[in-house]
């Protein structure tokens, strides 16, 4: 029989069971026993344990590096912490952001695997579909990660395990995709429409991943055929009550994740999270460097630390505005090409910070007082020439960072790695202090990435994947000169926009595209104009064979494009489960290329 040991954390006491009310809310209850499994309140307890692990995966600081940095949109910013990962080092073997996943996963489907295994007959069948769809779930999350990975727990494929072992065996890809579909394609037959807690699974979220699973195996014309299934149901029926929302910018807005497009998230809202200045500190609850969402630190700029002329300092640090991490930093290919296109197409300014207004009153760059509310740092996402600054910093006072003025520092170092347009999507003004982290459910999937799929499937099987395409890029599209945040400096905005002739239809006719403009390249240029920073990125570039290519095209790091190889699709399986491994063949236990 296969057995895995899993780094100690079967130990079934470590195992979090939460509250099932309206909302998944953490509170440690006792360990998990197979009999627990056999009532529908045991199983709603289990289950929301089974979401709460998520908060290792989405979030979290190691889970954001492991999937953001070291592709074409983000590179490692000022504080350096992920300059081993951006760069394709060779210590990513003993990467300890790795271990999370690899240890924490499988705690998880094991919980899962008790549930269905033995709450099938006592169990409501809703509640029985979604622990087979977070199943699926955390083996997509570890296929996608590491390849082939155990499907054995040590008690039979797929069951409940209380007894760990010292010795594991690695199920093939392929065979890990086949389970995962399944358990997909079960969990859509009982799942609600719409989600019996919040935040729980719907129809609409398994239909999206059966789809993004047959992309992943390049089944073309079923991923295709799944994706189509809700993007009709979408724009007819709405029977899912999944929905494009009309405007890009209310999609990741703060308080309004709970909305249609949103197919699928993990609640971050039930514990505080406090940080003294140090950044150190803990949530209620154990591990909460682990768990806790950090996303709105991870993108954010130093903008508290930036002088104007005269050395003082315009900005404190505020809610609204973050703290400024700066552990990544968008590419140049990002800011500059992908979002080539800023007069007609909404989601830069959706996605991206320009301007900081004054929180202090100070001296401005003109010598002129900047007052509280004025403009003190200003981006305006293209390079201005030395007359247009000029007026711009005399009329204004505000300090002027153009894209020049940004880009990283050619010799590896961190010192022009400060202050770049920070994410907006993952902004937290609505937390309750300056230190503390998002309190915000993060997005896994969407209806705009459902769309995304249709058009690379319809694309690999020979169809048109233009219909899908445009529909994501006329709804980003300008409605009118009035929600055009192109001009920040106090200036009426639509009245410049306006004597630009801007109109609408302008927009329409500028964000359409035709057949014979899309390519792989192309929709995965739309996917990052749509989904980044949102930890796609290194996933769809491994997917698609595009990871050494883009990396050597559009990360500005030299040595990240010396080292990353073709076998960095896949991380490495961490070194200290293979230590702790009693094996005879452990030493083929590791993925190729990371053996030391």
């Amino acid at each position: 029989m296969k057995k895995i040991n899993i780094l100690g954390i079967l130990a079934l006491t470590a195992i979090l069971l939460v509250s099932c009310s309206d909302f998944l809310d953490e509170q440690p209850r006792s360990s998990l026993t197979p009999d627990y499994f056999t009532s529908d309140a045991g199983i709603e307890a289990g289950l929301t344990a089974a979401y709460s692990g998520l908060r290792y995966q989405y979030g979290p600081e190691g889970a954001m590096v492991i999937t953001v940095v070291g592709t074409d949109e983000f590179t490692y910013g000022g504080d350096g912490a992920a300059i081993e990962m951006n760069n394709y080092g060779s210590a990513l073997f003993n990467n300890g952001h790795l271990q999370t996943p690899w240890n924490r996963n499988f705690t998880y489907i094991n919980t899962c695997n008790g549930i269905i295994e033995f709450g099938a007959e006592a169990g409501n069948p809703g509640l029985i579909a979604e622990a087979k769809f977070l199943r699926a779930q955390y083996y997509y999350n570890l296929v996608t990660t590491f390849g082939g990975v155990p499907l054995d727990l040590g008690s039979g494929e797929l069951k409940f395990n209380t007894t760990p072992s010292t010795t594991s065996i690695r199920n093939t890809e392929e065979e890990v995709y086949a389970a995962m579909l399944q358990d997909f394609k079960d969990a859509f037959e009982d799942l609600p429409n719409t989600p019996a807690r919040t935040g729980a699974v719907t129809k609409s979220a398994a239909l999206h991943y059966i789809a993004k699973t047959y992309l992943a195996i390049k089944d073309y014309q079923n991923a295709l055929t799944y994706a189509k299934m809700l993007i009709d149901d979408a724009e007819g029926a709405r029977t899912y009550g999944a929905y494009l929302l009309d405007d890009f910018r209310d999609v990741n807005r703060d308080g309004n994740e709970h909305n249609p497009e949103v197919l699928f998230l993990v609640e971050h809202t039930g514990a505080s999270y406090e940080f003294d200045e140090s950044g150190e500190g803990a949530m209620n609850g154990p591990e909460s460097g682990l768990k806790e969402n950090r996303a709105n630190f991870m993108m954010c700029p130093y903008y508290e630390n930036q002088g104007l002329i005269n050395g003082n300092k315009p900005l404190t640090r505020t809610t609204e505005y973050g703290r400024g991490w700066r552990r990544f930093m968008p590419t140049p290919w990002l800011l500059n090409e992908a979002f080539a296109e800023k007069l007609h197409d909404s989601r830069y300014d959706a996605s991206f910070q320009k301007v900081w207004y004054a929180t202090v009153e100070v001296e401005g760059d003109n010598g002129q007082t900047l007052h509280v509310g004025d403009t003190a740092f200003y981006m305006p996402g293209y390079e201005m020439t030395p007359s247009e600054k000029a007026a711009f910093v005399e009329r204004t006072g505000a300090r002027v960072y153009l894209p020049s003025d940004y880009e990283p520092d050619a010799d590896g170092g961190t010192k022009k790695r400060q202050m770049f347009p920070a994410n907006l999507k993952m902004a937290a003004p609505s937390r309750n202090g300056v230190n503390d982290a998002s309190n915000r459910p993060f997005l896994i999937a969407k209806l705009s990435e459902t769309y995304l799929i249709a058009a690379e499937a319809a694309l690999m099987s020979g169809q048109d994947p233009t219909p899908y395409i445009n529909t994501l890029r006329r709804r980003a599209a300008y409605r009118n000169p009035d929600d055009y945040r192109g001009f920040e400096d106090g200036q009426d905005g639509a009245a410049n926009l306006a004597k630009m002739g801007y109109d609408y239809q302008t927009a329409l006719e500028a964000m359409t595209v035709t057949r014979d403009q899309i390519d792989l390249d192309f929709i995965l240029d739309e996917k990052a104009r749509e989904l980044c920073g949102e930890q796609h990125r290194f996933f769809d570039l491994a997917r698609t064979g595009k990871l050494v290519e883009r990396v050597q095209l559009f990360n500005p790091e030299q040595p990240a494009k010396e080292n990353v190889k073709d076998y960095h699709r896949l991380r490495p399986i961490p070194q200290s489960q293979i230590d702790l491994m009693t094996n005879e063949d452990k030493a083929n236990y590791q993925n190729p290329g990371y053996n030391q």
